[in-house]
């Protein structure tokens, strides 16, 4: 495999990570409301956590490109793009 084609495979990868850990994150913050941290500060732990989140996406794609890892960087973005895609599908299917 190309080594540009391994280096937005990294990207991805990282892309997913972030994802993920947002993913536990949200059941974190979810449970907490549920076992009594009531609606305000659940609303208020995902906000922080988004904010965070934003943070270290870019953190991430900055990163990748002030080491000369632009392949990384470009598949982190890709992956991203599909992941906030796919919430925006998954929003709009629930509300229906």
């Amino acid at each position: 495999m190309p080594k540009d084609e391994m280096e937005e495979l990294r990207g991805e990868i990282v892309a997913l990570e972030t994802a993920l850990a947002a993913a536990f994150g949200e059941i974190a913050v979810l449970r907490a409301a549920v076992t009594g941290g009531g609606t305000a500060a659940a609303l208020t732990a995902m906000e922080d956590m988004a904010t965070q989140l934003e943070g270290s996406v870019l953190r991430g794609v900055v990163g990748a490109e002030e080491i000369g890892r632009a392949d990384a960087s470009a598949g982190f973005e890709r992956r991203m793009e599909q992941i906030a895609h796919a919430l925006r599908n998954a929003i709009a299917f629930r509300e229906n």
